[in-house]
């Protein structure tokens, strides 16, 4: 009854007049997959197979609990299923160097995924006349709940968004710019990279999650956004995108 619920609230949603050039996406973050809780995203997959006139859904990390292969293989059997393009990001949760290494993780998705998909962790990837950057942002070495992006993929993004000058660009990645309480959960040195963001003024929105909170805000001509965990009470997060402006529903698959 709550599936068929949920599949009423959004065809209605995607049935309602768009403009031309809209992208309509879902945003899935921290899942945290494990062997006792995978079948959790049985039901989720049914669900969005169920949804017409989606453009592809992304998943912005965390998307296993530990640095286990078996738990990434896991949860990619399930996401495959799924009949939009996927697209994965790395979260804190995901990787560890004597474990699961970057590497290992990013060839394994794309192996399981598919040709489209990046074998790196920082990538990117277009719908429409929308770029969409992929930050990675994660310690292999040391993990940690800090956001930490290297200078090397600051300048990568540099190089990105001067290239894509003329193009609306959307930043996908784990761990957002808003402040929490929880310390230790921020971007280190997260001023660095916003000022980078300030120099090119072509990014639009900041997708992430990492908080396991909704939190939404229009800070320097960008819409940052922060979803709610998929692991507490299957949530995802409806984002569609005209010429003008970016819109999202919260969406709780349980209710």
């Amino acid at each position: 009854m709550k599936r068929i619920a949920f599949i009423i609230l959004c065809l209605f949603l995607l049935s309602l007049p768009v403009k031309a050039k809209e992208i309509r996406f879902i945003q899935v973050t921290d899942v945290h997959t494990t062997q006792e809780n995978g079948h959790n995203l049985d039901e989720f997959v049914k669900s969005i197979n169920d949804m017409p006139n989606l453009d592809f859904v992304v998943f912005t990390g965390d998307n296993i609990d530990r640095p286990h292969k078996e738990d990434l293989e896991l949860f990619l059997s399930k996401v495959k299923k799924i009949n939009k393009p996927v697209y994965v990001l790395l979260g804190n949760h995901d990787v560890f160097k004597q474990q699961l290494d970057k590497n290992t993780y990013m060839k394994t998705v794309r192996k399981t995924l598919g040709a489209y998909h990046s074998d790196k962790s920082n990538y990117t990837f277009k719908k429409g006349d929308i770029l969409f950057v992929a930050m990675d942002g994660t310690k292999e070495v040391i993990p940690g709940a800090n956001g930490y992006f290297r200078d090397s993929e600051l300048d990568w993004l540099d190089k990105v968004l001067l290239k894509n000058k003329s193009k609306r660009v959307v930043i996908l990645q784990h761990f957002p710019f808003l402040e929490v309480k929880a310390k230790g959960h921020e971007i280190y040195q997260g001023e660095k990279y916003l000022e980078l963001l300030k120099k090119h003024k072509n990014v639009i929105a900041v997708l992430s999650g990492h908080y396991h909170a909704n939190r939404e805000e229009f800070r320097d001509g960008i819409y940052h956004v922060v979803t709610k965990n998929f692991s507490d009470g299957q949530y995802c997060k409806l984002i569609e995108i005209d010429d003008n402006m970016v819109y999202t529903r919260l969406i709780d698959e349980k209710e």
